[in-house]
């Protein structure tokens, strides 16, 4: 049995790893539908000689007047909630859980229940963009000091000491500083540009060990380019510590989006967070819904991402896979 198989086999029959990829699995799920769940317009239009399919999407800024109107006469099918997470509601600033409004309205008459739905989508998307860019970045920058050694690995050595000097919401706010409309984009550069240093250390590390190797030393006594040692030796024995950095690096950046949500240095917009929601909280401590409910959805994301790395980094650990499989 290979490598790859029992690895992968010990990570399936980990709990740990079945409880982590369930939460998260549940919360991607989501926010990928979470037009389904909370929208102000249906999910399915039936009537007048015409069919529509989520309308919600694809004329997301209609107001309700133009919604009711629109569609009056013919047969639809609402989502779960029917609210928009950005629009104020007839309900009111803090209203009370009802039928219509199942955790209550914010400070400003906004669904709680679509604000929640849609900030998973949120704080998911960013850390999953943001991630995947940093380690595309590292993998690069660390397997090219690696293979080359010289001045480009004392080069890459001080840039990654000179950017781990900074925290990243440090970073983040020097980037919304400057720009003057502050985006989710520039938020996904900012936490590649610092994410990107710690998966270059494990590459670089890997990428030095390997090329010292015998194996890999004959590789290169029958003629085997560096780039190819790199991509077929040093590489692959790289991707576990990558993909456990990745799988905490999730947490971390959702974490930094609550953040800086909280503190409120996002994004003039209303774009739902959870962390905006614990802001509120904070202003409005008889509110406990809005503190609760993100506090513990953030607690989820949190824990799930630390067991799936914690599972992943055990069942690649060489030393464990050498144990005898149960």
């Amino acid at each position: 049995m290979s490598h790859a198989r029992i690895t992968l086999r010990r990570f399936s029959r980990d709990r740990r790893a079945t409880v982590g990829a369930v939460v998260l699995g549940m919360l991607a799920l989501v926010g990928i539908f979470a037009e389904l769940l909370a929208a102000p317009a249906p999910l399915l239009v039936l009537g007048g000689g015409r069919v529509e399919i989520a309308p919600a999407i694809a004329r997301p800024n209609d107001s309700p007047e133009d919604i009711d109107k629109r569609y009056g006469d013919a047969f639809v099918v609402w989502p779960v909630v029917r609210a928009s997470p950005t629009a104020p509601t007839t309900a009111g600033p803090f209203a009370p859980s009802s039928t219509s409004h199942p955790l209550g309205t914010d400070e400003k008459g906004r669904d709680i229940f679509a604000r929640v739905v849609y900030g998973a989508r949120n704080a998911l998307g960013l850390s999953l963009v943001a991630i995947f860019l940093s380690t595309v970045l590292g993998v690069f920058l660390g397997g090219l000091s690696g293979i080359r050694g010289g001045p480009s690995r004392t080069i890459l050595v001080r840039l990654v000491e000179a950017v781990d000097s900074f925290p990243a919401v440090i970073i983040v706010a020097l980037v919304w500083a400057i720009e003057r409309q502050p985006s989710s984009l520039s938020l996904i550069l900012a936490v590649a540009f610092v994410r990107w240093a710690e998966v270059a250390r494990l590459v670089h590390a890997e990428s030095m060990r390997a090329v010292a190797e015998d194996y890999a030393l004959a590789a290169r006594a029958l003629g085997a380019s560096r780039t190819r040692i790199f991509l077929r030796h040093a590489l692959p024995n790289a991707l576990g510590p990558v993909a456990v950095s990745s799988v905490f690096g999730v947490a971390s950046v959702v974490l930094l989006d609550a953040s800086l949500a909280f503190l409120e240095m996002t994004t003039p917009s209303n774009t739902a967070s959870w962390g905006e929601l614990l802001a509120q909280g904070a202003r409005h401590p008889a509110a406990l819904r809005l503190l609760a409910i993100p506090g513990m959805l953030l607690l989820a994301t949190v824990g799930a991402s630390y067991l799936l790395a914690e599972a992943l980094r055990e069942a690649m650990d060489p030393r464990a896979v050498r144990a005898p499989l149960p």
